[in-house]
């Protein structure tokens, strides 16, 4: 099951992508149980084979290169963290 069906929609809209990049939404920023500390943003990866997601914080103003090889390498970071 995909994590939302906003994240459902956008993988319906990106057929040739396997991983989302996005901000939190404020729901999901009151239910993590490490919130972000100030002058960082909540990011999350949602993976569309499983629905599975990995939270993570990267300071304000940080870009990221949505492509989608090098968003599958940080999962597998962060999965190996979890």
């Amino acid at each position: 099951m995909i994590a939302t069906e906003l994240d459902s929609v956008w993988f319906h809209g990106n057929p040739d992508r396997r991983f989302r990049l996005r901000q939190l939404t404020s729901v999901e920023m009151r239910q993590w149980a490490i919130p972000s500390e100030p002058g960082f943003t909540a990011w999350c990866i949602v993976r569309c084979e499983d629905g599975a997601i990995r939270l993570f914080a990267l300071p304000n103003g940080v870009s990221w290169n949505e492509d989608d090889d090098e968003i599958a390498s940080f999962f597998g970071q962060l999965e190996e963290v979890t």
